[in-house]
């Protein structure tokens, strides 16, 4: 079975903000396309650009959406229903993003269970424990 695409959308510049982001931290991988959702677009111009990504190939597809409800969410849910190689997620953030670079899913289903579970953990409140412990096990400069 082929790799799952990753496709990101929303709002403003969000998604080519999150490709800006990763191009910082790793070289980001060919099967991720990056579809803002920028002013004045409408819904259809938003699924007219999805679709083009979508046509490129017939590789699985998880749609990572910033915002559940939001107009990316709806467009990328609506193409997603009708076809199950599409899975859909809303509100994961770079963290999970990063790391799913690394593992070769193949079902977008489980690939968009583990972005949620990764985006929970990385999740944290900032408390003097959690620094007194960085500075502790990390002598680098961060990522």
């Amino acid at each position: 079975m082929s790799k799952v695409r990753v496709v990101v959308i929303g709002h403003g510049t969000f998604a080519t903000g999150i490709e800006g982001a990763l191009h910082l931290l790793v070289s980001v991988p060919k099967e991720r396309s990056f579809v803002n959702f920028a002013e004045g677009m409408s819904d259809d111009q938003l699924k007219t650009k999805l679709q083009q990504v979508i046509d490129t190939n017939s590789d699985p597809i998880l749609f990572f959406t910033d915002l559940v409800g939001g107009t990316p969410y709806k467009v990328a849910a609506t193409i997603a229903a009708d076809n199950p190689r599409f899975a859909v997620v809303a509100g994961c953030n770079l963290g999970s993003l990063l790391e799913s670079i690394f593992d070769n899913y193949t079902d977008p289903n489980k690939f968009a269970k583990d972005l949620v579970a990764t985006s929970k953990k990385g999740t944290q409140v900032f408390t003097l424990d959690n620094l007194n412990n960085v500075t502790k096990n990390n002598s680098s400069d961060g990522i």
